[in-house]
């Protein structure tokens, strides 16, 4: 069972003897709150988002922003993507899917022993960008969530180009696109980045799907590429043009 937070009223009491506590004491309250946010973020995924920063790179002024927990949508994507296998969701720019995603992965990952997350995109680049980016080089959105997360909620990572380490024997992996690169792989988590761009989608999806039906989360996000491939079938549930009674 999670730990319970002190209430606000508990918080404002607390905080109004903080200055007559000990050093010691001071210690244990800190390390208290501290244990019970970090046990409270691994159950609760939208407490954790309120941790997690974003980058903006088309605002020069604010670029680092606060994960946006007041829109609705996205709270509500989290939630499907926790209990979800799978997820397939249609996207336009500036809409925060990707950083919605890619911050699921990452607490995912984090709290999860043993989970193998793959990240595809039909360029290898656009996939390491998303997930971690050699030294030297903007971090991969992966990477910046865990590197702008509270001191105290950080963990020891190995990053490499295209892939994060946890700890707790998890990671992420960022692939270029092709059938042949999923294939052989058993992740616990597949994300297809502009899979209606992604040239060997049907492919992808054989190799994926019975994955799915053995308890393998696969999030397929992408802004559409015509009604002519397996991400417009797999959002509308059906080829375009086909009744829904003969559907997938």
């Amino acid at each position: 069972m999670a730990a319970t937070l002190p209430s606000e009223r508990d918080l404002g009491l607390l905080a109004a003897r903080v200055d007559s506590l000990s050093e010691p004491d001071r210690g244990v309250l800190y390390r208290g709150l501290v244990d019970a946010a970090k046990d409270r973020a691994a159950h609760d995924g939208l407490f954790w988002l309120r941790f997690v920063l974003t980058r903006d790179e088309a605002d020069a002024h604010h670029s680092v922003k606060p994960f946006p927990l007041y829109l609705d949508y996205l709270r509500e994507l989290w939630g499907v993507l926790a209990d979800r296998q799978r997820v397939v969701c249609a996207k336009s720019r500036q809409m925060l899917i990707s950083w919605c995603v890619a911050a699921f992965c990452v607490w995912w990952a984090r709290h999860k022993e043993n989970q193998a997350i793959f990240w595809q995109a039909q360029q290898a680049r656009d996939a390491i960008n998303m997930v971690c980016a050699a030294k030297g080089a903007p971090m991969g959105r992966c990477q910046f969530i865990e590197a702008n997360l509270p001191v105290w909620m950080r963990q020891t990572l190995s990053p490499l180009e295209g892939r994060l380490v946890y700890p707790n024997g998890s990671f992420i992996q960022a692939l270029p696109g092709g059938a042949g690169q999923i294939r052989g792989n058993v992740p616990s988590i597949y994300v297809g980045d502009e899979f209606a761009h992604q040239e060997e989608q049907r492919g992808v999806y054989t190799a994926v799907a019975p994955l799915i039906q053995k308890g393998s989360k696969a999030i397929f996000i992408s802004t559409p590429n015509g009604s002519d491939n397996m991400f417009a079938e797999l959002y509308h549930g059906r080829p375009v043009g086909v009744s829904a009674s003969e559907g997938l």
